[in-house]
């Protein structure tokens, strides 16, 4: 009585055949796959730029890693000048000294 009847899957443009009487999905044809176009010099060239960006990175890093050694090296070196000047003129009273 009724046809089987096609229907298109907004989605993916897949194609369904479908029966009524049936009430199933006789068949399913996917998308018309588009080839991918993939140029391979230019991935190249991407991962050649993504190695560059990475060098950048670590060079970056490490300067800010020995500026702040330098940072922490001259902080104690002055904090070890001021203890060794104070050494002598403030020594802290202790209950066994009164």
């Amino acid at each position: 009585m009724w046809d089987p009847f096609e229907v298109t899957c907004p989605c993916c443009q897949g194609v369904l055949t479908i029966d009524p009487q049936r009430k199933a999905v006789l068949s399913h044809r996917g998308p018309a796959s588009k080839a991918a176009s993939f140029d391979l010099t230019s991935e190249v060239e991407k991962l050649k730029q993504s190695g560059a960006q990475r060098e950048q990175q670590f060079a970056d890093a490490l300067a800010g890693h020995r500026r702040h050694q330098e940072t922490l090296s001259r902080r104690f070196d002055d904090l070890f000048r001021k203890a060794k000047d104070e050494e002598d003129s403030a020594r802290p009273v202790r209950d066994i000294d009164l």
